[in-house]
Formats: C-alpha cells, sequence, structure tokens
C-alpha cells in the first residue's frame, strides 16, 4: 500500500467533507508526527511539519500519487518525530462503521484488517512511509513490522481473583495483556456471513420485505441501521474476547465454550417461543434475555469487567456462526 492509496481510504472516512486532498495531505502527516513535531521549535522550525511550506498542487500531487511522492529530505525531517500511537489514535477517533469500513478496504490490500486493529495497521504502513522514503526507497509497503507483546508463557489455569479488565487489557499478576488484538481468520468473511445473514432475514421479515442483503441496510429506514451497527460492534468484542482469552489460557477455549453453553441455557426459552411477530422482535427478546441473564457456568463471569452486555449480546451472535441457533426467522 502506497501513501496515495492510505490517504484515500482515510480521507474517504473523514467526517469534515469540507476537506481537501491537500488539507488531508497535512492532517495525515501530522498524525503520524508526536505532538511536538506540530509546533514551531527554534528559529528554523526544523521540527515541524514540512508539509506545512507546500503548495496546494504540490500537496494534490502527493495525494494523487501520480507525480509525486513525500521527499526524501521532507521524510528524513519527518523521521525523527514519528509516532505509531498518535497516528492509531487518530484513526480510532473515526466512527465504529468507519472503522468495520476502513478494515475491508485495507484488507484488500492483503493485510488482516478488522475495526479492532485497523488503527495499528494504518499507523504502522504509515510510519514505514516515512521510513522508506527518508532512506529513499518506495513507498510501497506490502508487510507489517508491528512488533507484537510477548504476553510469556500461556496459563495454565484461569484464577478469576488474580485477574481484572481495565479497559482493552487484563491485569494478572502485575503484567498487562491485550485483550482486543483479535487474530481473524483468514476465511473470516465465510464466518461472519452466518450472523449477518440471520440479522438481514430478520429486518426483512419485520420490514415485510422478500428479501435484505447487507448492502441494503444503510438505505433502510431507522432503527435498522443503526442497530445492525450495534450487533456488529457487539459481535467483534465478543469475538476479541474469545480469542485474547483462547491465547492466553490453556484452559481459555474449554471455559469460553462453557460461557456459550450457559448463555444458550440461558435464552434457549425466549429463543424458542411463538409469540414473536417477527424474527426482528425475536431477536430484540433474545438480547434483552441475555443482558439480564447471569453466566455462572465458566469462570470467565468472575474476571471483572471482562463480560459486559456487550460481549453477552455477541455471544448471541456467536452462537448463531456455531449453528446453535439457526437464524432468527422461525
Amino acid at each position: 500500500m502506497k501513501f496515495c492509496e492510505l490517504a484515500k481510504i482515510l480521507h474517504k472516512y473523514r467526517r469534515d467533507k469540507s476537506e481537501t486532498t491537500a488539507m488531508c495531505v497535512m492532517i495525515l502527516t501530522d498524525a503520524i508526527l508526536d505532538d511536538v513535531a506540530i509546533e514551531k521549535i527554534g528559529l528554523e522550525n526544523r521540527d515541524t511539519n514540512p508539509m506545512y511550506g507546500k503548495k496546494e498542487s504540490t500537496l494534490q500531487a502527493i495525494y494523487s500519487g501520480v507525480r509525486l511522492k513525500i521527499s526524501k529530505e521532507d521524510a528524513g525531517i519527518m523521521l525523527s518525530r514519528v509516532d505509531e500511537a498518535h497516528f492509531a489514535d487518530f484513526v480510532n477517533s473515526y466512527s465504529y462503521d468507519a472503522l468495520v469500513q476502513m478494515s475491508e478496504d485495507v484488507s484488500a490490500y492483503g493485510f488482516d484488517a478488522h475495526p479492532d486493529n485497523v488503527a495499528e495497521i494504518c499507523a504502522n504502513i504509515m510510519a514505514q512511509i516515512i521510513n522508506n522514503r527518508a532512506e529513499g526507497k518506495s513507498d510501497d509497503i506490502t508487510t507489517l513490522t508491528i512488533k507484537k507483546k510477548e504476553n510469556g508463557k500461556r496459563i495454565k489455569d484461569i484464577a478469576p481473583a488474580t485477574i481484572e479488565r481495565r479497559g482493552d487489557k487484563l491485569h494478572i499478576c502485575g503484567e498487562e495483556i491485550e485483550i482486543h488484538q483479535m487474530l481473524v481468520p483468514q476465511n473470516v468473511a465465510n464466518i461472519e456471513l452466518k450472523y449477518i445473514k440471520a440479522l438481514c432475514d430478520a429486518y426483512a421479515q419485520a420490514l415485510g420485505r422478500q428479501a435484505v442483503a447487507e448492502v441494503d441496510i444503510p438505505s433502510l429506514p431507522e432503527p435498522f441501521p443503526d442497530d445492525f451497527s450495534d450487533q456488529r460492534k457487539a459481535y467483534y468484542s465478543a469475538e476479541s474476547i474469545e480469542h485474547s482469552i483462547r491465547d492466553t489460557f490453556d484452559d481459555g477455549e474449554d471455559e469460553f465454550t462453557k460461557l456459550k453453553e450457559d448463555a444458550w441455557n440461558g435464552i434457549s426459552m425466549t429463543y424458542r417461543s411463538r409469540r414473536y411477530l417477527d424474527g426482528y422482535e425475536r431477536l430484540n427478546a433474545v438480547l434483552e434475555k441475555i443482558t439480564s441473564t447471569t453466566l455462572d457456568l465458566s469462570v470467565l463471569n468472575q474476571i471483572r469487567g471482562l463480560i459486559g452486555n456487550l460481549e453477552k449480546k455477541g455471544i448471541c451472535h456467536i452462537l448463531v456462526n456455531d449453528g446453535t441457533i439457526s437464524s432468527w426467522v422461525v
């Protein structure tokens, strides 16, 4: 992926549509630099973003990638101030729907991107672009250089009293383990399709339509577009927990299986009830039920802050993928 390609993806999902392509180049180069770099340092301003001194036509040419790239000299000025975390925070300021679409665009270039890691991937690509251009090399990035945090040996048993979730980390006996670096299999689209199709079928029945496809959802009346966004967010949150627990603890997979079984036992009667007018009504009833269901079968529920209402709802969508729930339309 080249700078011009990354810029077009990030520009496409910016909320402020008045931002020009020239402004986009300045915004993205600001985002990869630390806070000091966007201030004037010293009389020669050598630590500032060199893109500020460019003509609009030059910035437009860099954005298009046809005639110009970020120059070796300019990249060299920026290199010492590159801050991947700063850029990742910038990308994560986009809406969740934008991150979903962005991850699909980035994946088209061969990167394993999803909403929970697309910011980190974009930041690493941008940092590599600056580094390569500072050395006079191509800005076409094909692999990542992200250094994954080593979690050490896998922990044999889950001991809830020693574990707490704080934001996107598990705190275990003084150690921090990231829980939102979800490792998504290459065939994620096929896996994800099951619960998405189930949602589309529920929406179609509620609207009295023959069928609804995923591409139709943005044009559906409220509350369906917002509901779809909420359901995908719940799914990804539960999936990230499943992968993190499985990869951290030897008994993690077994414990998450117990969690799913307990969830199904809690919602099965609600799911099988025949009082619903349509699949969307059944979906909402099941999601309401799961949020009030205590999942005691697995010790995972005893880890403070790990399984909230969002993750509980996501488990319902994982049950669709597993085939435990065949459809919301019965």
